[in-house]
């Protein structure tokens, strides 16, 4: 919520390629019942383990205005849980292009890569255009 007029609201989602897309927006869900590593085991009769985080915030001034959509991916692969299980799926997924998974990563690097980090870049992007 941005004020009394503006809205800006934001979800994330998990989504194996394999999976066509699952668990996608449901992972809160799938994660509760199955944990990291239930996520992992998910894909255990695919050789595709890729997936991609995805973040989308959607912004709009108000009724009848037109709502913007901001999409942030990080590309990865889904591994066999490592590192602290404190948040979420991180320790199942490891971004494309590093050894590490997010739940292993320092928490600046994360902060960088992340596909939230990359959509609110876009907001960012956008309101500083704006002004």
């Amino acid at each position: 919520l941005v004020d009394h007029r503006h809205f800006q609201v934001e979800d994330t989602s998990l989504c194996f390629n394999a999976l066509g897309g699952l668990p996608g927006v449901y992972v809160k869900w799938f994660l509760k019942k199955l944990g990291p590593s239930g996520l992992h085991q998910m894909l255990a009769g695919f050789d595709d383990k890729s997936a991609y985080a995805q973040c989308i915030f959607a912004y709009t001034e108000g009724k009848g205005q037109p709502v913007h959509i901001f999409k942030g991916r990080c590309p990865g692969h889904i591994v066999y849980p490592r590192g602290p299980p404190d948040f979420g799926w991180d320790p199942c997924f490891q971004p494309e292009g590093f050894l590490e998974t997010f739940a292993e990563m320092k928490k600046e690097t994360k902060n960088k890569i992340s596909h939230r980090a990359k959509a609110l870049e876009l907001v960012k992007k956008f309101f500083e255009e704006r002004t």
